[in-house]
């Protein structure tokens, strides 16, 4: 399994701010899509008050992120997905 990392840093990619109940609606659709995948574990999402930020996975690779980010969003992902190893 990988450390793979979602970011949101550009305009596009940026998370916007949105009210509880967007959010509670769009954990749902996200949590179904994660059912699709059951080796994949999310981590978490982690923004500043500008968006930007990260979301945190372990998957088998990046490409499988990307795919389950395109179904979510209906779109691809504006930022890069990379894996990541560990240094430290």
């Amino acid at each position: 399994m990988a450390k793979v990392i979602e970011f949101h840093f550009t305009e596009n990619g940026r998370l916007p701010k949105i009210g509880s109940e967007q959010v509670e609606g769009f954990k749902k659709k996200f949590s179904e899509i994660l059912k699709e995948y059951p080796d994949v574990k999310y981590n978490g999402t982690y923004v500043n008050e500008e968006g930007m930020g990260i979301c945190d996975w372990e998957a088998p690779n990046a490409d499988v992120v990307k795919e389950i980010v395109t179904k979510a969003l209906g779109a691809p992902p504006a930022d890069p997905i990379i894996v990541v190893n560990r240094v430290m």
